[in-house]
């Protein structure tokens, strides 16, 4: 099979990326609390180390039950959720020297893993004893295996996301569970001036695509990776919205959707799901609701990728064990529990909470999530941090911002 990615297409690709997200790596933050060590060594306790370099969403707000469980340490050192610097330090800085685990989006897997960055998973490895009664879904998705089904990752967390929104302002039932159209965010008289609309391309504008090809307003194909006509066409629709004054305003970090959603600056925001829980701390447990949709999701997966260098340390038992603690229930009810997140082996995390003496309340929670996500993923979109066609997506994107 042919590359999906030319070298002139790749060196593109991470050049755009590279350049807006270069400033977020001077932050990085080391998540577990321990004293950095070289890879494969263990801590004063004996304790093996499994050093993983990636986005800190799948980090535990606490790793010590993994630690108790598989008698592992994992120390994550966290980056931007931008591909272009994930990706430079990775294949220019030779960080699988000095990692084991990289943990990103879907897309990385088709570039890094045929280049020889990323090593193989053997999914036939003792230490990966949850491999086989993992969904196909799941550990089979585009998240951690290239175009010619190679098995570069193993599956972390995942969402469907779609929008924030106040009920009581839009004249909704806070209870129900009825599914939404797109058209709240891009052209409902009802919300003209109250939206907020993500000011990143790679997640916000598949979703215009998918509202426009869903209700046939646009012939597209693959909403997450338009050609260059497909994109013209949307932008040339959100620039019309844009004028109409349909939109507040538009937003960038994590944190502004949070503060929008708080100060009630907005009716509707196409948001991360968190922001919607962290505002109703706020505002109480009713004020907001996160949408199921009429059209689909931007549905996106976090995968563990070993690094390729990490095969020839000591330590690769270790690191399956990490691989296999992200497919059980302990940490799927963690991850829910304390992020909202969904993820492999959902009926694992029930049955561990229930085990465990969780609440009612928490158990139910975790049932809720379990049901939410078979219902949201049986949807479209699949997003992709590496579209093949980003230079034109993005100098459409680019001409809807300056418009």
């Amino acid at each position: 099979m042919k590359d999906k990615f030319s070298t002139t297409e790749q060196i593109e690709l991470t050049r755009r990326t590279m350049l807006q997200g270069m400033a977020a790596v001077a932050g990085t933050a080391t998540l577990g609390g321990a004293a950095s060590l070289a890879p494969g060594a263990a801590n004063a306790q004996g304790m093996p180390l499994v050093k993983a370099y990636g986005v800190p969403t799948a980090a535990l707000k606490d790793w010590s039950p993994m630690e108790a469980s598989i008698g592992v340490r994992c120390e994550l050192s966290g980056t931007s959720n931008d591909v272009g610097v994930f990706m430079r330090d990775i294949m220019a800085s030779n960080l699988g020297d000095s990692a084991d685990l990289f943990i990103f989006e879907s897309g990385t897997e088709d570039i890094l893993g045929p280049r020889g960055f990323y090593a193989e998973i053997q999914t036939d490895h003792p230490e990966l004893s949850l491999w086989e009664r993992t969904s196909d879904d799941w550990k089979r998705s585009d998240v951690v295996t290239d175009k010619d089904g190679t098995q570069w990752g193993v599956p972390v967390i995942g969402n469907a996301d779609s929008f924030g929104y106040f009920p009581a302002k839009l004249g909704l039932d806070a209870d129900s569970e009825e599914e939404l159209s797109w058209s709240l965010m891009f052209e409902d008289e009802n919300t003209r001036g109250r939206v907020a609309f993500g000011q990143g391309w790679a997640y916000s504008f598949p979703s215009a695509a998918l509202y426009l090809k869903s209700t046939g307003k646009a012939d597209i194909g693959n909403v997450a990776d338009m050609t260059g006509d497909e994109a013209k066409i949307v932008a040339d629709f959100l620039i019309e919205r844009k004028k109409a004054g349909q939109f507040r305003t538009l937003y960038g970090a994590f944190e502004e959707q949070i503060q929008l959603l708080t100060n009630e600056e907005v009716d509707v925001i196409n948001c991360w799901e968190p922001a919607v829980r962290e505002a109703n701390l706020v505002l109480g447990p009713d004020a907001t609701r996160y949408a199921y949709t009429v059209e689909g999701y931007f549905k996106w997966g976090h995968g563990a990728y070993v690094a390729k260098q990490a095969m020839e340390r000591d330590n690769v038992d270790a690191i399956y064990k990490v691989l296999n603690y992200f497919l059980s229930g302990e940490y799927r009810a963690l991850q829910a529990r304390d992020r909202g997140y969904a993820g492999p082996n959902m009926d694992l995390g029930v049955a561990y909470a229930e085990e465990n003496g969780w609440s009612q309340e928490e158990i139910d929670a975790l049932k809720a999530t379990e049901a939410k996500v078979a219902k949201k993923f049986s949807k479209p979109f699949v997003s992709t941090t590496t579209p093949q066609n980003s230079a034109e997506i993005e100098d459409q994107w680019q001409r809807f911002l300056n418009a």
